[in-house]
């Protein structure tokens, strides 16, 4: 059996997947979760429709290979709405997001907000504990101590009261110490 070559093209698909797939890796429990809408809409997989998506709008390639933009990922895709005008602040040992919750009865007032702080060289995230709704105006998530000095890409996640119906996931930035 001969050995196939492959092309030049064949290989920057490759390392474009690769690249991608380790990216969303540790965010498969949350991807799971707010895509689990669409891909029943769709008959696909959750991850499969991450994946698609960052293949398609997040790489980006560079001389030495694809990278990944965070700003452009999506950790849930769907119809809710999410919130208005966050506000980031970051303190020793949380990370705080406050935000316009006037028209919580609006949207949903019980609609559940997720943080996640992603840090991504070290290839782990963190999401809050405690259920925080869109009528209280804020998420806190939680820095273990041995985290602390890390910086962070950061999402937010809305989701009913059930966690069935999702909002698109909002990239808020990189948060530094």
């Amino acid at each position: 059996m001969a050995n196939k070559t492959i092309s030049p093209a064949q290989q920057r698909v490759r390392a474009a997947f690769k690249v991608g797939q380790a990216f969303l890796a540790p965010l498969h429990g949350l991807i799971k979760k707010g895509f689990a809408e669409t891909a029943r809409r769709k008959r696909s997989l959750p991850a499969g429709l991450a994946l698609g998506y960052t293949l398609q709008v997040a790489i980006k390639h560079e001389a030495k290979g694809p990278v990944v933009d965070p700003s452009l990922v999506r950790l849930s895709d769907g119809s809710l709405p999410g919130v208005r005008m966050p506000e980031l602040r970051r303190y020793a040992d949380r990370i705080e997001l406050t935000h316009d919750s006037d028209n919580a009865a609006l949207f949903g007032e019980d609609d559940r907000l997720t943080l996640c702080a992603y840090q991504v060289e070290k290839g782990y995230a963190f999401v809050n504990e405690q259920i925080w709704k869109r009528r209280e105006g804020k998420v806190i998530v939680l820095i273990p101590e041995g985290f602390r000095d890390d910086g962070f890409h950061l999402y937010l996640l809305v989701s009913n009261r059930n966690g069935l119906k999702y909002s698109r996931s909002n990239y808020l930035g990189y948060s530094t110490k």
